[in-house]
Parts: structure tokens; C-alpha cells; sequence
């Protein structure tokens, strides 16, 4: 990539990260600096009907999903940031190409190109499960393991306990 359009490039991710931050500033001075108590103007939490406060917890919880969005915008952009000192912005993380110029203009601080963003987007993720598993798994963790002796309360227990039923 030529030097103009690095530079082109820079420009407008700096401008977007200033856009950015400034967003965080607003969000944080005007949601989320003061309690729920303090934002809503109510004297006590514990004498409302919990559907009372609904729509106010709702635009807070909005708001911290908006600032967290909003901070790994940032990283991201100080990660293409940090591309373009080492020459290596607008190449593809996954397969190397170069990523198009209509791609990084729209987006850019995009890592990867379009085909790749597909591949990853429509892969399985095994690795996401549920909650809940972590939870299951830690009880009987050592049910599952031979070599350690263990006193706790195992699968076996489980099935002895729930058998009598």
C-alpha cells in the first residue's frame, strides 16, 4: 500500500477513535457515573415493584454493552494502528492477502478480509457451551479421573442416591 493512502488510512482511524472516545466520555458522564438510585431520582429501590425499574435497568444495561462495544472498537483500532507502523496494515490475519480497499474503507480497522470473516463467522465454535457445564463439570470432575483419590461426592453417588427412586 502506498504512502498516501497509509496516510489516508491513519486519518481516518484516528478521527474514528476520537469519535469513539468520545462516545465512552459520554456515556460514562451522563449513564453511567451516578448509581441507579441517583439516575432514577428515587428516594429508595426497596419499596418499587421490580417492573417499575424495568426500563430503567434496561438503558443502563444498554449502556454498558454500549461502552464495551465501543471499547473493543478502540483495540481494535490501536491494533490497525499499530499495523500501519509495522507495515503490515490491510493484509488479511488469516490468509495474507490484501484486504480491498472498499473493505478498509468501510471498516478500517478489519483484520481480515471478506471471504475469511465468512469462513470464521460460519464455523462451529466448540468451545462456547453453556454456563451451566462449567458448573456440572467442576462437581464431577473427579469421577472422570482414575489416578486421583478422591472423598468427594462422585457420578457413582449420584447414580446410587437417584437409584432408589
Amino acid at each position: 500500500m502506498d504512502r498516501n493512502k497509509l496516510k489516508f488510512f491513519k486519518k481516518l482511524l484516528e478521527d474514528e477513535k476520537d469519535k469513539i472516545s468520545s462516545r465512552i466520555k459520554f456515556i460514562n458522564e451522563n449513564g453511567l457515573a451516578m448509581s441507579m438510585k441517583e439516575s432514577t431520582g428515587e428516594l429508595s429501590m426497596y419499596d418499587n415493584n421490580s417492573g417499575d425499574l424495568g426500563s430503567e435497568l434496561f438503558e443502563r444495561s444498554k449502556d454498558f454493552a454500549l461502552r464495551e462495544d465501543a471499547v473493543l472498537v478502540i483495540k481494535a483500532i490501536d491494533g490497525a494502528l499499530a499495523k500501519i507502523k509495522d507495515g503490515t496494515y490491510g493484509k488479511c490475519d488469516v490468509c495474507g492477502k490484501v484486504i480491498p480497499l472498499e473493505r478498509l474503507e468501510a471498516m478500517p480497522y478489519t483484520t481480515v478480509c471478506f471471504d475469511c470473516r465468512v469462513v470464521v463467522e460460519q464455523a462451529p465454535n466448540p468451545s462456547v457451551r453453556p454456563v451451566e457445564e462449567d458448573v456440572i463439570d467442576d462437581i464431577y470432575r473427579q469421577g472422570h479421573r482414575k489416578d486421583i483419590e478422591s472423598a468427594g461426592y462422585s457420578m457413582e453417588d449420584t447414580w446410587k442416591d437417584l437409584s432408589r427412586y
